[in-house]
C-alpha cells in the first residue's frame, strides 16, 4: 500500500484516511458490510447505479440487512423511510444515470439525529468538483475508473472518512478479497498529478458539447448541471465547484443511443489509441439517452463526431 497515495486522497477529501480498493463495487460492497450487521437496516436514495442497486436489493438481504429506497429529491421521503433498526443513509449525487444532484441536508440532519453513517458516493463529480465530507457526510465512495485514475488499465474504488471508520472497510476488503492490484497504486498517483487540470478542462469542454447539442436537431433534451435551466442550479452553486463532465442527451425518436454510441466512438478513435482519457459514448439502455463521459478531447472534435454518428443513424434506422 502507498500511504502517500492514500494521504494525498485524504486531503483531497478532507478526510482523515483513504483506502484503496480494487472496483468502485467493493468500494460499495466492504463500506456497507463495515457498517451493517445482520438486522440493521440500510435507507438508500433509490436514484443508484445499476451496480450498487444490484448489491443493495440482493446481496444485503441475503446477509440478514434490510433495504429501503426512497425517492432522494423527498426531503421527507427520508425521515418517513426510517426505522427503530436504521445504521446508515446512502446517497448517489451527482446521480451517474439521470445528471441529477441531491441535496444532503435532509439525509444529513437525520444522520446527526440518530448517530448513524451518512454515505455519498460522488464518482460522477472527482473530488475536484464536490467534497462530500465538507457538507456532513461520513463516507464518501468513489469508482476512481470513472474520473480519477483515467489510463483505464483495471477498476479501482476509493474510500474515505474517519480513520476508525476507513480501518473497518481495509478489514472487510481483507476479508473478502478486494484489494486493489499493486499497479493500480501507481496508476492512482499518476493520475492524480493531473487530476485537478483534467477535471476544469472536462467541465469547461462538457458545458460546450451541451450547449452545441442543445441547438442539433435530432437531439430533443439535454442534461447538464451547468445549464441554466437545470433542476438543480442552485444546489450546484452553493455546492459544487464545477458542473463536471457528464453530459445526458435524449435522442429524436428512432435515433438508437448504442448505434449512435458506436458510430461516435469509431469516429472518435479514428487514427488514435483509445484510452480512459478519451471520451465514452454510453446508451441509456433502451430509454433513447446517450451520456456522454467527457475526456480531454476538444469540444469541437466531440461535436463533430456526434454530429457525424446522428447523421448515420438518421440515414440507416435499425
Amino acid at each position: 500500500m502507498s500511504h502517500s497515495l492514500t494521504r494525498r486522497l485524504a486531503e483531497l477529501e478532507g478526510a482523515e484516511a483513504a483506502l484503496v480498493l480494487a472496483s468502485g463495487r467493493a468500494a460499495v460492497a466492504c463500506t456497507a458490510l463495515a457498517l451493517l450487521r445482520p438486522g440493521d437496516h440500510l435507507l438508500a436514495g433509490s436514484a443508484l447505479q445499476a451496480s450498487t442497486r444490484a448489491f443493495f436489493t440482493r446481496e444485503l438481504p441475503a446477509l440478514g440487512t434490510e433495504v429501503t429506497y426512497v425517492d432522494p429529491r423527498e426531503p421527507r421521503g427520508w425521515r418517513r423511510g426510517l426505522q427503530r433498526t436504521t445504521r446508515a443513509l446512502f446517497v448517489e449525487s451527482p446521480v451517474i444515470d439521470s445528471g441529477r444532484l441531491v441535496d444532503l441536508r435532509p439525509p444529513r440532519t437525520l444522520a446527526n439525529e440518530l448517530g448513524t453513517a451518512l454515505i455519498v458516493d460522488a464518482t460522477g463529480a472527482s473530488p475536484v468538483n464536490f467534497p462530500p465530507l465538507a457538507h456532513g457526510a461520513d463516507v464518501v465512495l468513489h469508482d476512481a475508473t470513472a474520473f480519477i485514475e483515467p489510463h483505464g488499465k483495471g477498476e479501482v474504488g476509493i474510500v474515505a472518512g474517519t480513520e476508525a471508520l476507513v480501518e473497518e472497510v481495509r478489514l472487510k476488503m481483507k476479508a473478502w478479497g478486494a484489494d486493489p492490484h499493486p499497479a493500480a497504486y501507481a496508476q492512482l498517483e499518476r493520475g492524480l498529478a493531473t487530476l485537478e487540470v483534467r477535471v476544469h478542462h472536462q467541465n469547461s469542454v462538457a458545458l460546450q458539447v451541451a450547449q452545441w447539442a442543445g441547438t442539433h436537431p435530432q437531439v430533443s433534451g439535454v442534461v447538464y448541471a451547468g445549464l441554466p435551466d437545470h433542476p438543480d442550479q442552485p444546489l450546484l452553486a452553493e455546492w459544487f465547484k464545477g458542473a463536471g463532465a457528464l453530459v445526458l442527451l435524449q435522442l429524436q425518436d428512432g435515433h438508437d443511443p448504442a448505434r449512435v454510441s458506436a458510430h461516435a466512438t469509431a469516429r472518435l478513435r479514428e487514427g488514435v489509441e483509445p484510452t480512459r482519457v478519451s471520451t465514452r459514448f454510453l446508451a441509456q439502455g433502451e430509454t433513447g439517452w446517450l451520456r456522454v463521459e467527457v475526456g480531454l478531447e476538444p469540444a469541437e472534435h466531440l461535436a463533430d463526431a456526434l454530429a457525424a454518428a446522428l447523421a448515420v443513424a438518421a440515414s440507416s434506422p435499425a
